[in-house]
């Protein structure tokens, strides 16, 4: 029999259970447009585990503020033509992430991490200095679009083909490649709407 002392342990331990199912949320995918879009100023004025979506684009910014690391049900964020080299490790802590714009930077590589952001639908990666995509690219099972044109990638992980019922878009134009490699890519995506430039016989 549980005395009143274990009693009370056990009702706050579901209590402490249930702020924290409250306080973590995924936002339905078609409801994120209706939620507004904060920048920086606005979204350290609110309580942090509401900030949704946030936009850090043209701020010139060498690294992200240490300060979004709080905004653990970020679903939405856009650094879009900063100064980034790296891709900033911090984004890996926001695992309800489902829209995700690191384009326009120097960013070189694409971390293997990026397979825990299982819920991302949305990534765009475009004029950035990459070269190639992680294995680890085809553990977001729910991702519909990927955007890696102007880029220098050339080939595309075979593990991708696990994406294959689920990715819808996949933007690779403005990259040399040649027919055989479209081809591969077409190969492994059949279902995917795939958009290249001219091929070139560029001997890739």
């Amino acid at each position: 029999m549980i005395n009143k002392k274990h009693l009370k342990f056990f009702l706050s331990i579901i209590g402490i259970t249930g702020c924290i199912n409250l306080s973590a949320q995924l936002i339905n995918y078609k409801d994120l447009d209706t939620i507004p879009e904060l920048n920086l100023q606005q979204a350290l004025k609110k309580d942090p585990l509401t900030v949704y979506k946030l936009n850090l684009k043209k701020l010139k910014l060498v690294e992200l503020p240490q300060e979004i690391g709080q905004f653990l049900n970020l679903q939405t964020l856009n650094v879009n033509k900063n100064k980034l080299s790296r891709f900033p490790e911090v984004i890996f802590n926001f695992k309800y992430l489902q829209k995700l714009n690191v384009s326009g930077n120097k960013i070189k590589t694409i971390p293997p991490e990026i397979g825990l952001l299982i819920h991302l639908k949305e990534f765009a990666a475009n004029e950035t200095e990459i070269s190639t995509l992680p294995k680890e690219i085809s553990q977001l099972k729910e991702l519909e679009y990927l955007d890696v044109w102007g880029t220098n990638i050339s080939w595309l992980p075979e593990e991708i083909v696990q994406l294959s019922t689920t990715l819808k878009k996949l933007d690779m134009r403005v990259i040399l490649m040649s027919d055989e490699e479209h081809k591969k890519i077409q190969e492994l995506l059949p279902q995917t709407m795939v958009y290249f430039s001219k091929s070139c016989s560029c001997g890739f």
